[in-house]
């Protein structure tokens, strides 16, 4: 089933808010995720990856207006969202 199409304004008002949210749940997921992958104490493996996740969150910006259809746009920054965020969880441990 084909969904409406919307006005001009409104597909740049959802691409605005999913390019803001969608790369802030990217970029707080990569930090998250990345620092039981660093060889450095936990402090500086968080600080790495928090410093690196605005990096992430600008590509992520970037990423999702390059993309012609939003469908496309908000699977591209959500999934992966969800899956670094569920390996995060995995490698906190129990009791974490």
């Amino acid at each position: 089933m084909a969904l409406p199409r919307m006005a001009p304004g409104w597909r740049l008002a959802a691409r605005v808010a999913l390019a803001v949210f969608g790369g802030y749940a990217l970029a707080s997921a990569f930090a998250m995720a990345v620092p039981p992958l660093l060889p450095a104490s936990l402090a500086q493996a968080v600080l790495a990856a928090t410093l690196a996740g605005f990096v992430v969150h600008v590509l992520a910006v970037l990423w999702t207006f390059t993309q012609t259809d939003l469908r496309r746009a908000s699977a591209g920054l959500l999934l992966p969202a969800l899956a670094m965020a569920a390996f995060g969880l995995l490698m906190r441990g129990p009791g974490a």
